[in-house]
């Protein structure tokens, strides 16, 4: 039984790369006009472009902090950045600074709900002169 299941198993895979058609390059693929005058390279870049925003209200109490944030407009999602010194750090303001500026982002974009994609994350490293730095990020997704 076994051997009959494999036998034909194995002529049906014989049988099916006989059929197959080789793979055709987009560009030879002839589109219709609408679709055509869209350039590829412009829809391409467009597609996943991510926003870098250093907002004009930082809302920081810690004068070592800043904000960022990174925001992709396809997927209506943000990235927000806290960065301070290590030894300043205090996470209570971080995540207020964050709130503060994600709602000043929202009202400016005309978002009116947003949810978590993942947990708060804290990262603790060195910069290239060596001092030691936290970053606290929040990512979220908007919806209107």
């Amino acid at each position: 039984m076994k051997k009959t299941f494999v036998v034909l198993a194995c002529f049906a895979i014989f049988a099916g790369s006989l059929f197959a058609q080789e793979k055709t390059d987009a560009k030879e693929w002839s589109a219709p006009k609408a679709v055509r005058e869209i350039d590829d390279d412009q829809f391409e870049e467009e597609k996943t472009q991510t926003l870098l925003i250093v907002p004009k209200e930082q809302h920081t109490v810690d004068k070592n902090a800043n904000v960022r944030i990174e925001y992709n407009p396809l997927y209506d999602e943000v990235r927000i950045y806290y960065e301070t010194l290590y030894v300043t750090f205090d996470k209570g303001e971080a995540m207020n600074t964050v709130m503060a500026v994600m709602e000043d982002f929202m009202l400016d974009h005309q978002y009116f709900h947003y949810r978590y994609m993942k947990k708060d994350r804290e990262r603790h490293f060195k910069d290239d002169r060596g001092i030691r730095k936290t970053e606290y990020s929040s990512y979220l997704k908007l919806t209107r």
